[in-house]
């Protein structure tokens, strides 16, 4: 059961995307690699869906791929899955002192709505989640949420690229539906967050604060209302995304989420490979 959610988590966060936050995916026999055409970040640009089950079959394939990512301008990264069974139980044999691992990424579900009115934020500020369609507006904000500039913020470095991507945002016409979120208090943006779901499940997407308005419990209201939303559309699961080792995947695990699994991202040290 949890595989089977993992591979549905996994196909909502990278195909419902496509268009918006991951520009292409080309799949091949033994792997595929996703891409970004303006957003160079390892978590738009990667190796992954890879079959391999031996060290040399892996090493084969991270050779090819590694080929079509340079080609791109893009570094070597590799996104690995549970459903990547063998590679991803064995990480210390596939990935030698020539990789670096850059990020724990712990996929999180909600599911316990019964429990929805007894969650506590402690946030004695009127927070309201306005809706918009203001691309430009949303990009300016967005970026002065994200970078704080503050070492224990995962994303507070973000790149100013993410603005122009933001701004440029078209609704592709498929089964999902985007929604993007002003977090307001008497008038004044104070953060921005965003949602994707499908019939089935509802997606909590970039979730940002700004740094004045932070340690006011103003997240945790805006992830209750959230979830509010979700229950409203009769959908019975809520997932997001978040870094291991920082405030937010802990504070999340309060609100009630609970962990499905970690994806791991590898860099490849040796940027220079011989191809």
């Amino acid at each position: 059961m949890e595989l089977e959610l993992i591979k549905k988590l996994d196909y909502f966060n990278i195909y419902a995307n496509l268009g918006f936050q991951i520009d292409g995916i080309d799949k091949f026999k033994n792997y595929s690699i996703a891409y970004h055409n303006k957003i160079k970040d390892y978590w738009y640009n990667f190796i992954t869906d890879i079959k391999a089950n031996t060290k040399e079959e892996f090493d084969k394939i991270i050779l090819e791929a590694s080929s079509k990512m340079k080609d791109k301008n893009r570094d070597v990264a590799i996104a690995v899955l549970p459903y990547m069974k063998e590679i991803y139980n064995n990480r210390e044999t596939f990935f030698d002192d020539s990789y670096e691992l850059v990020s724990n990424e712990v996929w999180q579900i909600f599911n316990s709505f019964e429990n929805l009115d007894n969650i506590v934020t402690n946030c004695f500020l009127n927070v309201k989640l306005e809706r918009t369609t203001d691309m430009e507006l949303y990009s300016e904000e967005m970026i002065k949420a994200y970078q704080t500039g503050d070492k224990e913020d995962p994303y507070g470095d973000l790149d100013t690229v993410y603005k122009e991507v933001y701004e440029n945002y078209k609704k592709l016409q498929n089964e999902y539906t985007y929604e993007f979120y002003f977090a307001k208090i008497n008038d004044e943006i104070v953060g921005v967050t965003s949602s994707i779901c499908d019939n089935e499940i509802y997606g909590i997407y970039g979730l940002a604060v700004k740094k004045e308005f932070r340690g006011k419990g103003i997240g945790k209201e805006i992830i209750k209302q959230q979830l509010q939303m979700c229950e409203n559309k009769n959908l019975k699961l809520a997932f997001l995304q978040t870094e291991e080792g920082y405030y937010p995947a802990d504070m999340y695990r309060k609100l009630g989420f609970k962990d499905v699994c970690t994806e791991y991202y590898y860099i490849k040290k040796f940027r220079e490979l011989i191809l």
